[in-house]
């Protein structure tokens, strides 16, 4: 048995991105598509279109980002590691396999199949692999049954035992502060946790401290894992009339978003927590393409879905 094959399934592992010794690890979400692209069209962006993106994360005036999240393993992630590995571009990249119950069994293990081709096809690319996004929560659309866990586990061994990076789950803090999350807590090389002050009806004054109180609550179920924060943000906008929506009490405009994400960054960066914030551009796919423009999930980026920035990145102190 090689030693690739011969990891424990409850290895502990520390993530920490690097690119030439110096530590990345405020990273960003990243979703390719541009307006009237989408997954549901399976849309591939050009590689002109992802190497614009590239470079306007890596070199924005106001602070860079060298780290990003992909959340499935399909051709439109596959084009931007390949542009990355084309252009030589200083980003890594955690890359997702999107699991979900709407989906069948073949097409669940065909992205466990994509993401380790993916992770060793682009070795010098994909840092990390996170299995599944918001899967086990209770509000979840797409949610796995409790049944599901033994299979969920095979996958991360699976996983594990085909690739040479830390293998996570992302999903809210709903389904890390149960107990039925331990089980796969200890499986995972570390865990990556989701946490909206602003869905979670919170004024922005105290945004970040609920934040981190999350944060802290989380470690404390799981202190012997590494927490990860992979979403958390401030939209820009939302329509209180729009479902869950009513749920957001803090104001949405672009200087409530650099009010929340300057005081955010700065804790991450002040506790070197790895994080990616969600997210780089507007994309008005989500929520439906047939909502208004102005509902919360198509403005949640720090850019505008044509690219120019908001407030937050325009003048974000490096």
């Amino acid at each position: 048995m090689t030693e690739q094959h011969s990891k424990s399934l409850y290895t502990k592992s520390i993530f920490e991105p690097m690119i030439n010794e110096e530590w990345i690890g405020l990273g960003i979400a990243y979703g390719s598509y541009r307006d009237n692209e989408s997954p549901d069209k399976k849309s591939v962006s050009s590689e002109q279109d992802i190497f614009e993106d590239m470079i306007i994360l890596t070199t924005n005036e106001g602070v860079q980002w060298n780290l990003i999240r992909m959340y499935a393993a399909d051709p439109a992630s596959e084009q931007v590691l390949m542009t990355i590995k084309k252009h030589k571009l200083p980003v890594k990249v955690m890359q997702g396999a999107w699991l979900s119950s709407t989906q069948s069994d073949k097409e669940n293990e065909q992205q466990i199949s994509e993401v380790i081709r993916l992770a060793n096809e682009y070795k010098d690319i994909v840092v990390s692999i996170n299995l599944g996004n918001e899967i086990f929560v209770d509000w979840s659309a797409h949610k796995l049954e409790l049944s599901d866990i033994p299979k969920y586990l095979k996958w991360v061994e699976k996983v594990k035992n085909s690739t040479d990076v830390p293998v996570t789950l992302a999903d809210d803090y709903n389904f890390w502060n149960k107990p039925w999350s331990q089980e796969i807590a200890q499986a995972l090389d570390y865990i990556v946790l989701h946490a909206y002050a602003m869905w979670n009806s919170q004024t922005l004054e105290n945004a970040v401290p609920w934040t981190e109180k999350t944060y802290h609550d989380i470690a404390a179920l799981h202190p012997n894992k590494q927490i990860v924060l992979g979403e958390s943000g401030w939209a820009t906008s939302s329509v209180s009339s729009n479902g869950d929506e009513s749920l957001i009490i803090g104001e949405a405009n672009e200087e409530a978003q650099k009010v929340f994400f300057d005081a955010y960054r700065q804790w991450l960066k002040d506790n070197r927590i790895v994080s990616f914030y969600f997210e780089a551009f507007d994309e008005k796919w989500k929520g439906g393409e047939d909502k208004p423009d102005g509902i919360a999930e198509k403005n949640w980026g720090l850019f505008r879905s044509d690219r120019t920035p908001k407030l937050a990145a325009e003048v974000a102190s490096k």
